[in-house]
């Protein structure tokens, strides 16, 4: 029995109290990266400042456990390890199952963290915590994506993961950033906000981060403030965001049926999808794609109109019309 299977019951459950009514989640912290910019180093450093609190690691880099042996002492728990390959491969087996021993655990942790492989879709591991039965046990707190300043253009230009990985995340870490001008690193910070403008940019020098920055909620930016800067010249790579607006209401089945449609069919360029939208009733819900899943939910904030944002790659605004438009209600 695991939670792909199953939804965990009340009597094997260890995580709700006794009276039945409150559940107590688990802090859920991914760390995701490519190898070598820094994603250890911020397991580490994060691990020392939760010293006081039971933790848990899941850890899905290829080779030897790298946390340090200083760190397993105290109040940290336990080591996962899923080394048969990258948990992109293995979404539906090792990692259900994993989660399932930890939520079965007699003494409850505090906090998971799950440090991935440079390859893993981040996509597809938040639509796995934002699942319903999972979210009873696990509350993702914040994806994590760790660059390296140095080079996370390049990693742009060669592969789509580095692009999946940051519109995936909430807090974005420009590591090594003492490497670099100042004047490269603003304009690096610039142009990944292209790829994720909701997420929150630190620069970092040697991977560390307060972990007062993991329980922030990240500021909360009007979408038609954060179209597109098209006339940036020194930006070699064709990752781009398009904004979507209109006053019309939309069919929210058909655009359900179209969006999820659209995300499973042109996934390897169709990064993410967020935004805010109005139904016939003039009802707000928002609307957020996590990998190849999409949901719309009730929003609790009035809107005058719908807009929607999509970052991928090679997209253009007659692509995004053309998609969101056959969903308008006509008249």
């Amino acid at each position: 029995m695991n939670l792909l299977s199953q939804r965990i019951p009340d009597k094997t459950s260890s995580i709700r109290q006794e009276d039945g009514n409150t559940l107590r989640t688990i802090n859920v912290f991914i760390i995701t990266g490519f190898l070598g910019a820094g994603k250890t180093t911020l397991l580490n450093s994060l691990l020392r400042q939760f010293d006081h609190e039971k933790n848990i690691v899941v850890e899905n880099e290829f080779g030897e456990v790298n946390i340090d042996k200083d760190l397993v002492a105290g109040n940290f728990k336990k080591v996962f390890e899923i080394t048969g390959g990258c948990l992109c491969c293995n979404l539906d087996t090792e990692l259900y199952d994993v989660l399932d021993q930890i939520a079965r655990m007699e003494e409850k942790p505090d906090n998971l963290f799950l440090e991935t492989t440079g390859i893993a879709d981040a996509g597809n591991l938040s639509a796995i915590f934002n699942e319903d039965f999972v979210k009873e046990v696990f509350d993702l707190k914040k994806m994590i994506c760790v660059t390296d300043a140095e080079v996370v253009e390049d990693f742009l230009a060669k592969t789509s993961e580095t692009a999946r990985q940051i519109a995936a995340s909430n807090l974005i870490l420009i590591n090594k950033s003492s490497k670099v001008s100042s004047k490269y690193l603003e304009l690096l910070e610039e142009n990944l906000k292209r790829i994720n403008p909701y997420a929150l940019f630190l620069a970092t020098v040697d991977g560390t981060l307060d972990k007062r920055n993991l329980f922030t909620e990240n500021p909360v930016k009007p979408l038609f403030s954060l179209e597109l800067k098209n006339n940036n010249k020194e930006l070699m790579h064709s990752i781009n965001s398009v904004l979507f607006e209109t006053e019309e209401c939309f069919d929210l089945e058909k655009l359900q049926t179209l969006l999820q449609m659209s995300l499973f069919i042109y996934y390897q360029d169709i990064y993410r999808i967020k935004g805010y939208i109005r139904n016939q009733k003039g009802e707000p819900f928002i609307l957020q794609s996590a990998g190849k899943t999409l949901s719309i939910r009730p929003a609790e904030q009035h809107i005058s109109q719908s807009q929607v944002i999509l970052i991928g790659n090679k997209l253009t605004r007659e692509i995004a019309d053309r998609l969101l438009r056959q969903a308008i209600i006509e008249g």
